[in-house]
């Protein structure tokens, strides 16, 4: 059983910032959603035996992000995003917020798309190939009501978990929740909270909701009846003071950013420790480096450092050339040895000439790469609906798309022995 304590709370709201009122088609169990596999024995996962907790030097993640679902993007699912939306609404906030325009619509709305975008079919695709790991992002409003934000914050959780509860009940996944947005926006984009925002930086009250946030978090894990062992928390994704100058680059935080973000991250830190020490924190490297983060810890912290590598915004890269450059790199990240490595993020576009008959074997070189060298990665994203045409032949969604790739046999599983690198 859970600890009923804990629904209760969940379901009242806790102390200042608090989960928003259910909506009409809303959860109304509260915590967990669904338990659909209790009585399911789980296979072994070499990785966590025993109830023990993993450990990222040697844990090798085959793993996928579930981008754009509790966490809405328009560049991944457009068609839903205008037909509810319109042309001119570019992420949830807006001049006039989506919820805004919907009104009391927008419950129901954003819940039957969370219900919809993927599903425990999803789940047993991915698996078919062996998919050990899932990277999950959420808003802070999925955890925390912060006065003034346009974020939708309904049952995100109740969604979350019911997908996490079949992952890890049926498959044994390692699950990692991510913060993608904090309270006055990260880096200027609408994954950090919507265009133009990026006032969490350097102001006070918007830390102390991020850290609100972090321990909603703490809370969930706490209470699932799963195990602390199954999780790892990203608290942080892709932050930026410099209103998008440099962004994805080294030049897109200052000193001064750095040093706010490490003060986050300390709290986390310590949060996370009074929980246990044993659970993984993930730092987003936030485009400066692997090593830029690891004298921030302490080398007994349990602490993974995670860079995003992205090929299609990068000047120069032609897909019939990058795959050379992919083990490159793989090796270059590797050089941060005080802590595990991981790759948060990667996908198949290149900036140049992508091709359909190209994506399995630069995918191959990829997944290769990352678990060769590093401790694995999670693909951006398990499901995308993307209608931007790339360089080349086809669509976003072609290269970014885990399922439909998997659907087209592009991505099959590991073979052991195979050398791509």
């Amino acid at each position: 059983m859970v600890r009923t304590s804990f629904a209760a709370a969940l379901l009242a709201g806790i102390v200042s910032a608090t989960p928003q009122q259910r909506t009409q088609e809303g959860n109304t169990q509260g915590y967990p959603f669904v338990d659909p596999l209790s009585d399911y024995q789980p296979p072994p996962n070499p990785y966590n035996i025993d109830g023990a907790f993993i450990d990222w030097r040697t844990y090798k993640a085959n793993g996928v992000n579930l981008g754009s679902w509790l966490e809405k993007e328009r560049t991944h699912d457009p068609i839903w995003w205008v037909g509810v939306g319109g042309e001119s609404v570019i992420d949830e906030w807006a001049r006039k917020s989506l919820c805004q325009l919907l009104g009391e619509r927008c419950g129901p709305i954003f819940e039957a798309r969370y219900a919809s975008f993927l599903n425990f079919t999803t789940i047993d695709t991915l698996a078919s190939v062996g998919v050990n790991t899932l990277r999950i992002p959420l808003t802070y409003a999925a955890w925390i009501k912060v006065p003034g934000s346009e974020l939708y914050s309904g049952h995100q959780v109740q969604f979350l978990d019911r997908i996490v509860t079949y992952a890890v009940q049926r498959y044994n996944m390692h699950i990692i929740i991510g913060l993608h947005s904090l309270p006055g926006g990260v880096n200027s984009l609408d994954i950090g909270e919507a265009f133009g925002h990026d006032a969490w930086f350097f102001n006070q009250t918007n830390l102390d909701y991020s850290w609100m946030a972090v321990d909603r978090v703490l809370d969930y894990i706490k209470a699932s009846p799963l195990g602390l062992n199954k999780f790892s928390i990203s608290p942080l994704n892709e932050a930026s003071d410099t209103n998008l100058v440099g962004f994805g680059t080294s030049a897109g935080l200052t000193d001064k950013g750095a040093q706010w973000i490490n003060q986050y991250l300390q709290g986390v830190l310590t949060r996370i420790q009074k929980v246990d020490s044993r659970i993984p924190l993930i730092v987003q490297d936030n485009f400066q480096g692997t090593e830029f983060w690891a004298p921030y810890f302490n080398a007994t912290d349990t602490v993974v450092i995670s860079p995003h590598v992205y090929y299609f915004a990068a000047a120069g890269v032609y897909a019939n050339y990058v795959n050379p450059a992919v083990c490159g790199q793989a090796q270059f990240i590797a050089e941060q040895t005080k802590f595990p490595n991981f790759v948060g993020e990667w996908s198949l576009q290149t900036r140049y000439n992508n091709t359909f008959a190209g994506r399995e074997e630069i995918f191959n070189t990829e997944r290769y790469a990352w678990n060769e060298y590093l401790s694995g990665g999670t693909f951006w994203t398990a499901v995308s609906y993307a209608t931007t045409p790339v360089d080349g032949e086809g669509t976003q969604r072609e290269y970014w798309s885990y399922v439909d790739l998997i659907n087209q046999g592009v991505i099959k599983s590991i073979v052991p022995g195979k050398a791509y690198c």
